[in-house]
């Protein structure tokens, strides 16, 4: 297993209206922003693998109906399911999923812009850390992945702004992009 990199996800105003209802010049930043998480993952082997991300957050964790989760490596964005586990606040969440040989995928986690009651309230945060590790299911004993984490924003909402997008690399736990991994690692 070899720690990637934290995340923050948010769905939430840039400043709290406590602010802006006391500062109105400052209104034009009350736009909200959507923020998620996107990890490139290439396998740069010559062999199918299937590889477990961990997510490990503290209370309230991943709440299936707020957080949406992805990979994408044929432009389908199709849903990865996860096993939940917890002890006490911290709770983990694995996504299991193939990457064929020399190809590479998008797995994306950020909240659930669908779900109407959290876009309404927009008061949403999570914050944690990503593991990856060569799942048990995997016929490959070993496998060297390319990884690129990072956040990107959407910024949305009052009439006076306009959309705005905002996209940045977050630093690698390892300190390179590089990541060989075996089952027993």
């Amino acid at each position: 297993m070899a720690f990637i990199s934290t995340f923050e996800l948010l769905l939430k105003p840039q400043l709290p209206k406590s602010i802006t209802d006391t500062r109105p010049e400052l209104s034009p930043l009350a736009r909200k922003i959507l923020q998620g998480y996107f990890l490139t993952i290439a396998n740069v082997t010559n062999e199918l693998v299937f590889l477990s991300l961990v997510v490990t957050t503290r209370t309230p964790g991943i709440e299936r109906d707020k957080v949406l989760t992805v990979l994408d490596t044929t432009g389908g964005n199709d849903p990865v399911s996860s096993v939940f586990d917890s002890v006490g606040e911290i709770q983990k969440s694995r996504f299991t999923f193939p990457i064929n040989a020399n190809d590479t995928g998008l797995f994306i986690l950020q909240p659930n812009a669908l779900n109407e009651e959290l876009l309404r309230k927009a008061d949403f945060e999570l914050r944690g850390y990503i593991e990856i590790y060569i799942s048990s299911v995997s016929t490959a004993k070993t496998t060297q992945l390319l990884i690129t984490p990072e956040h990107r924003g959407t910024f949305f909402g009052t009439d006076r702004a306009e959309l705005g997008e905002i996209a940045y690399v977050l630093p690698l736990a390892n300190g390179k992009s590089l990541f060989e991994l075996g089952k027993d690692s």
